[in-house]
């Protein structure tokens, strides 16, 4: 059952919850199923895939294990890192556009029924399972148990990415224990008297050899390589886990290739493509990746790793579309409460938030959503907010206006 959820205030996906934490059922057997099965991977493959074999050895001790770090740490941040959700009291990016300017562009205050008439930016949509709405949603995977959003949308990633080379790594030592049991079959300097046993089974007549033995073909198999080879339950799941999943992350990482080169979610592609989004659906900037941060729309080292994403200076707030600190209290946002931001008691202008004069023109509506504009003048004597007048102090005219992160920053 989905919906806003926490343990005592501390974790959860309620606006109270001090820590980000999906209380969905289903997500935390997922996850939970995500970190057993990786676990298993790495011990099922030490026990049974390094048969005496050093290229094996060093290929699993320093290349699989960092590969099965990375992932689970991919997973971790995946799970535990709030995607995006829009805290209470959050209110629209705000711009001071000079008197004079011609081009006044209308404001649309998208609120979210569900989660008490909240904002609800552009870019965000609202998550039946964790009961919030997340800025640029693509959906809730069971597999990391958590909603995929603007903030952890890398972590999923990885986490697919890493998967997916550690089952082509665990296929690969299967392959080479495979080929290390023929050539030491194979070896004339072979010595079976370590396992005359064992030895003795393997010599026995065709005839009387296991059904099992002859259709795998493992009669040309040394001693040891039957713990393998030889229907092994474990190894068995194991060979079946590592094809599985590397087609089922592959196929979403194909999938997730297009997020990664738009900068839009899934649910904005979807949109687009039918012609019912506007540009507010789209990417804010083409100087640096959404997904994966940093200064640059091109691949950086920080990219492959599981650190939190940083945007340039002041870009993060238009990325999300809104802006919040804990001053703005616990109510949904009123466009009243300007009258305070302006007379100082709080700040909503930002000259960092990435929405500059120059810019102001790219500036559109979603043609869909119904407008609603309320200004503020500021004359030399009173502020006029909705027809009611108070002073101020003042020499100039200017406009202030709530908008949505809807131009793109190029």
């Amino acid at each position: 059952m989905g919906g806003r959820r926490d343990c005592f205030g501390a974790v959860g996906s309620s606006f109270e919850a001090r820590r980000w934490l999906s209380l969905d059922l289903c997500g935390i057997f997922g996850v939970t199923f995500s970190f057993g099965v990786h676990t298993y991977a790495a011990i099922t493959t030490g026990l049974y895939l390094l048969n005496d074999s050093l290229l094996s050895q060093i290929l699993y001790g320093g290349v699989y294990l960092p590969l099965v770090g990375m992932a689970v740490w991919s997973l971790y941040k995946a799970w535990r890192t709030n995607p995006g959700a829009v805290p209470m009291g959050a209110r629209p990016l705000t711009t001071v556009r000079k008197a004079g300017s011609t081009d006044q562009p209308e404001r649309a205050i998208r609120r979210c029924h569900k989660c008490n008439d909240n904002f609800k930016p552009s870019r965000a949509h609202h998550d039946s399972i964790t009961g919030r709405c997340i800025v640029k949603f693509d959906h809730f995977c069971p597999w990391v148990g958590n909603a995929v959003g603007a903030l952890n949308h890398k972590f999923f990633c990885l986490f697919l990415g890493y998967t997916l080379v550690t089952c082509m790594m665990t296929l690969g030592l299967f392959t080479l224990q495979f080929f290390n049991c023929r050539a030491m079959k194979n070896d004339s300097n072979y010595d079976p008297q370590t396992s005359e046993n064992e030895e003795a089974k393997w010599h026995e007549p065709e005839s009387k050899k296991s059904g099992e033995a002859r259709v795998l073909g493992m009669d040309l198999a040394p001693p040891g390589c039957s713990k393998v080879f030889l229907g092994n339950p474990m190894v068995v799941i194991l060979a079946i886990a590592a094809v599985s999943f590397f087609i089922f992350t592959l196929v979403m990482l194909i999938d997730q290739m297009e997020a990664i080169q738009s900068n839009t979610s899934k649910i904005a592609r979807m949109k687009l493509r039918v012609g019912q989004g506007g540009t507010e659906l789209e990417r804010v900037s083409h100087d640096f990746n959404e997904m994966f941060g940093g200064v640059s729309p091109s691949p950086a080292w920080h990219w492959f790793v599981p650190l939190s994403v940083n945007f340039p200076s002041g870009m993060e707030k238009v990325v999300l579309g809104y802006e919040w600190d804990p001053t703005f209290g616990d109510s949904p946002f009123e466009e009243d409460d300007l009258v305070a931001a302006i007379k100082g008691e709080k700040s909503p202008v930002n000259s960092d938030a990435g929405v500059d004069e120059e810019n102001q023109d790219a500036l559109q509506t979603n043609k869909d959503e119904i407008s609603e504009t309320k200004t503020v003048e500021m004359t030399s004597g009173n502020i006029s907010v909705g027809g009611a007048k108070k002073r101020v102090s003042t020499k100039k005219q200017d406009e202030v206006t709530f908008v949505d992160p809807k131009n793109r920053l190029t």
